[in-house]
């Protein structure tokens, strides 16, 4: 089985890369009940939570860049897998010169750094929003846990000679902007990539559950740091995907990992395939 989904975006191609696979325990969702999550998981024939956790590679032209590492090591055999997805492309890490953290959360820079704190990817600059940076770098924002902050700071500190912060709504160079996706996290975004007169969305993690949160959009997850907030986003991003019915993946999204979605009425209905 491939270990990436490739697809074309106009010049530019983009590789969706699987760092692994887990489910999810009913408690992880909020704004619902374990009677709603089985009725959604029996009208998708499923009987359990599944989740991907998703890294994308982007070629434009000869320059690769890295959209989200994966978990590195954090999470066990569950996860940790996107060198070997790498070696599927033929991409090595000093081919990457670009990283772009959607957010701080250890899924999405687990694999930014080494086993020693050192930077792994060493020829990478990585941007990260700036909303974001200055949430996780202020220690008063995990007075309670500040154990739920240390990998953050490590990546933080590993990077900060090759930093770039992005204001809202970003231009990131290459055919990539960033949007603006607050709640999940303080500053967590989304990446636009265009080429040509085509658009591809990397929705970050406006959804964690497909199964549950495309049908029902008002389900939260337990990360969400500010849960209006976080629906707020979700449905903007829904919106948007929908209306122009743009093909997008997502931090969370099962293989292959490219999708479009179309509304019907509050629900909205995946239609799963490669471009």
């Amino acid at each position: 089985m491939k270990n990436f989904t490739k697809t074309q975006v106009g010049d530019i191609e983009i590789f969706v890369l699987n760092d692994g696979n887990t489910t999810f325990e009913t408690d992880t969702f909020t704004s619902t009940n374990a009677n709603e999550i089985k009725v959604l998981l029996d009208k998708a024939g499923q009987s359990s939570i599944k989740t991907s956790f998703n890294a994308f590679l982007i070629k434009s032209g000869k320059e690769f860049t890295l959209v989200d590492s994966g978990a590195g090591e954090l999470f066990g055999p569950i996860a940790g897998n996107l060198n070997n997805a790498l070696k599927e492309i033929g991409v090595s890490r000093s081919d990457i010169t670009k990283l772009i953290a959607t957010h701080m959360h250890p899924d999405h820079i687990g694999g930014l750094i080494d086993s020693s704190e050192n930077r792994y990817f060493d020829n990478a600059e990585l941007i990260l929003s700036l909303k974001e940076h200055n949430f996780w770098s202020n220690v008063d924002n995990f007075t309670d846990h500040p154990d739920q902050q240390t990998h953050a700071l490590k990546v933080l500190n590993a990077y900060s000679d090759r930093m770039t912060l992005c204001k809202e709504n970003a231009d990131l160079g290459r055919g990539l902007s960033s949007i603006d996706l607050p709640g999940h996290t303080a500053g967590h975004i989304g990446v636009n990539v265009s080429s040509n007169s085509s658009q591809f969305i990397i929705a970050g993690d406006i959804v964690h559950a497909q199964h549950l949160q495309f049908i029902n959009p008002n389900i939260g997850v337990t990360f969400d740091q500010d849960y209006d907030m976080a629906k707020r986003s979700r449905l903007k991003m829904l919106n948007i995907l929908s209306s122009e019915d743009l093909p997008f993946s997502g931090g969370h999204l099962l293989s292959p990992g490219v999708a479009t979605v179309a509304r019907d009425g509050s629900e909205y209905i995946l239609n799963v395939g490669t471009s």
